[in-house]
């Protein structure tokens, strides 16, 4: 295969255009949705697969398990020699591909036309499958698909959380009391003398045990430059010195749990934008770990009691956009707003929580740009400099829209995630 090359930089730049960066940029994105097409045939041939599999299964007399298994391992030998790949892994992926051509057409059809990857299908099938009524499991996939066109998947995936609660039966509240009981620990043994550790414990304790290694390892790295370690390496250092030194004390209480799951450690700055109601008790709906995933009632409740301070937001009752925060102090609200209103990096796919984000000023403040929050956004250090230091362009538009422009002069929508919504409640709220 012979790889196109862009000959002399002085063809760069056509009118301002980074023109060959806009043809690579185009040209990759034409090979990843001809690389989707392609992992959809795949799934689609699987599918086929499990479906023969499953008419021979049902075609033998009686059995014993092992042997109504046969037909099954058969066919997946049978492709996997084909196609040179263990036939355990085919099985498997003929199971996955059987479930997503049953459950989620609409989606396998998306995959298979280029216009979602493989990671919006995973996301979509993760949140989707809980859902077991099947009319509201179809409603949740063209939501889906819809969201998934404008996105990328770790951005979907916190969406389509929301919108997989919506439709449960059964409030996270419920769900929740049962999984606690699902907690536990367990390793998996790696290659080279190396292991693994999952620890399975309630979201937010495994989000504030994940925030608190990353501070701890931010402190030693500050305190010592030339420490070789990495981050990641330094949190794992942190994790193991913690679990193998501390010793909970039985008789004083030290060290076990404070009667809360941990939640008595974690400080939480509680901003209302699910309903103040389900705070007071009065509905149940769930609250949201900034960014990241549903979050129960009770949890919620108890990470507002200990909290130092309460925002309210208000917002637009049609569109759902944030309009102005409460206890207006210049800096202090406008930073408080943007954390609602961002929630993580503006960078278009960009992920990283606001906490770990500049409050950048889009129009230079040394340049003549107001510090207002129509003019700020929320970026990680990464895009930050990629924003001040290559020729990517950013402008505002309403409601904290921003529009990207590539160096190759393609056009990047970036919506703010919070999709707030008020209603109007039996009674009076608590504030």
């Amino acid at each position: 295969m012979k790889t196109k090359v862009v000959v002399g930089l002085e063809a760069r730049n056509v009118d301002g255009v980074d023109a060959a960066a806009r043809d690579l940029a185009e040209r990759y994105a034409a090979a990843c949705r001809a690389e989707a097409a392609a992992q959809a045939a795949v799934a689609r041939v699987l599918a086929e697969a499990e479906t023969l599999a499953e008419v021979r299964v049902a075609a033998l007399p009686a059995a014993a398990a092992r042997e109504a298994e046969l037909p099954v391992r058969a066919l997946a030998a049978e492709l996997g020699a084909a196609a040179r790949q263990p036939d355990r892994t085919v099985q498997r992926r003929m199971d996955e591909a059987a479930m997503i051509a049953r459950h989620f057409p609409a989606t396998l059809d998306a995959w298979e036309q280029g216009t979602v990857a493989r990671g919006h299908v995973t996301a979509i099938v993760e949140h989707g499958m809980p859902i077991q009524d099947g009319a509201a499991r179809a409603m949740f996939e063209r939501e889906a698909l819809e969201r998934a066109a404008e996105t990328t998947p770790g951005r979907l995936r916190a969406a389509l959380g929301r919108l997989s609660e919506e439709l449960q039966p059964r409030s996270l509240t419920e769900r929740h009391q049962q999984a606690r009981a699902t907690r536990g620990t367990s390793v998996q043994d790696l290659e080279d003398g190396m292991g693994g550790i999952l620890i399975v414990q309630p979201i937010t304790l495994i989000h504030g045990i994940q925030d608190r290694l990353t501070e701890q390892a931010k402190a030693i790295k500050a305190a010592d430059p030339d420490d070789p370690r990495t981050l990641d390496q330094i949190r794992a250092d942190i994790a193991a010195d913690t679990l193998l030194t501390s010793t909970p004390n039985i008789d004083t209480g030290e060290g076990l749990a404070d009667g809360y799951g941990g939640l008595g450690s974690i400080t939480a700055v509680v901003n209302v934008t699910v309903s103040a109601t389900a705070l007071a008790g009065i509905t149940a709906e769930p609250a949201e770990l900034v960014g990241r995933a549903p979050v129960d009632i009770d949890t919620a409740r108890e990470l507002a009691a200990r909290a130092p301070g309460w925002e309210r937001v208000l917002t637009d009752p049609i569109s759902g956009g944030i309009l102005a925060v409460d206890r207006y102090t210049p800096s202090a609200d406008m930073k408080r707003h943007l954390r609602v209103r961002d929630q993580h990096c503006r960078f278009p796919g960009c992920r990283q929580p606001v906490h770990r984000c500049d409050y950048d000023h889009t129009h230079d403040y040394a340049l003549g740009g107001k510090t207002e929050v129509r003019n700020l956004a929320a970026l990680c250090r990464r895009h930050h400099t990629v924003k001040g230091e290559t020729p990517w362009k950013v402008k505002q538009l309403d409601h904290g829209v921003l529009e990207w422009t590539s160096p190759g002069g393609l056009v990047y929508i970036d919506t703010p995630p919070s999709m707030v919504r008020f209603t109007e409640p039996d009674e009076p709220a608590p504030f």
